[in-house]
């Protein structure tokens, strides 16, 4: 038997070896249910000294007992009796540490008892004839292993589950698609300029969203050469306009409009004409086909201005 001590409430505990194996070593405190390990927390069972007068174990009949003048008590339970009544109960947790053996807790007892209840001659009684433990010493207390519940068994955790990653990546996959769409609808004429062999197929594309895929409209690469304004000699009220026009660019571009406007010798604007490709072409010329990329166009225009005083004009190339 050995004795455990609660690092909690200081509570001093019996344990068997057996109970300190089932549990590693692991007990709970019947008094603060603090989990504890009592191997950790054993303390040493005091000696209990025993007097010299219990060593006597020779038989009555080689030392007979004298007999005192009052009568003697008819057995050691009758005298313990009283001892017992005044004895606290036994309770689970030990204050102190317990007797080794129920002879020695008989001695202890038998001394701390009034010297007036028990003579000092019964000690010297035969061991066959003392009152069995039972009657005079506490009951041992409970095991430890009482108070403890079995511990709960280990609950398996089930592994994480592992993140679903395809619907992200379809996602993903899904909003670069329409990005790059929408980048190349927005740039389909850039990339139709850099990239003439994916015309047909920006085209294709924009069949279904009723788009298309115009030729540029880069008028800062368009310019006006040469112009000049004159009455027409044949048709009284007519002016001749001959000019030239020359693309820049490195690419076929769309035939801009042109405005014409006839002022005074104030400066004054007179009369404001604006000519689509069809109007300023010259015939035969098919204005679908655009401007042609670094090439001149040259225009002779008949201006019907009637009784206006033009002495002089503007030239104006734009997209609507």
């Amino acid at each position: 038997m050995m004795l455990t001590r609660c690092p909690d409430c200081a509570t001093t505990f019996r344990i068997t070896p057996e109970q300190l194996k089932a549990r590693q070593g692991k007990v709970r405190c019947g008094e603060c249910q603090h989990v504890f390990n009592a191997l950790d927390s054993l303390v040493e069972e005091p000696l209990v000294a025993v007097p010299a007068a219990t060593t006597d174990t020779s038989p009555a009949t080689e030392k007979p007992l004298s007999a005192p003048d009052s009568p003697a008590p008819e057995s050691i339970s009758d005298q313990l009796d009283p001892v017992a009544e005044h004895e606290p109960p036994p309770t689970e947790p030990l204050e102190q540490p317990p007797s080794a053996s129920p002879a020695e807790a008989l001695t202890q007892e038998v001394e701390e008892a009034p010297s007036g209840v028990i003579p000092t001659e019964t000690l010297a009684m035969p061991a066959e004839e003392a009152p069995a433990p039972d009657s005079a010493t506490p009951a041992p207390a409970a095991t430890v292993s009482a108070d403890i519940p079995d511990m709960p068994p280990w609950i398996a955790l089930s592994p994480p589950k592992p993140l679903r990653r395809w619907p992200w990546i379809l996602g993903l996959t899904l909003a670069l698609l329409a990005l790059a769409a929408q980048t190349l609808l927005h740039f389909r004429v850039e990339l139709a300029v850099l990239q003439p062999g994916l015309k047909p197929l920006l085209q294709a594309a924009c069949a279904p969203l009723g788009c298309d895929v115009p030729r540029p409209r880069r008028a800062d690469l368009l310019g006006i050469e040469t112009s000049d304004l004159h009455p027409d000699p044949r048709h009284k009220g007519r002016l001749q306009l001959v000019m030239s026009l020359r693309n820049r660019a490195p690419f076929n571009q769309e035939l801009p409009h042109l405005e014409v406007t006839l002022t005074d010798t104030a400066d004054t604007a007179l009369l404001v004409r604006s000519l689509p490709p069809p109007d300023y072409l010259p015939p035969g010329t098919d204005p679908t086909q655009g401007f042609a990329a670094n090439s001149e166009l040259a225009l002779n225009l008949t201006l019907d201005v009637g009784d206006l005083p033009a002495a002089g004009y503007r030239l104006y190339l734009y997209f609507p």
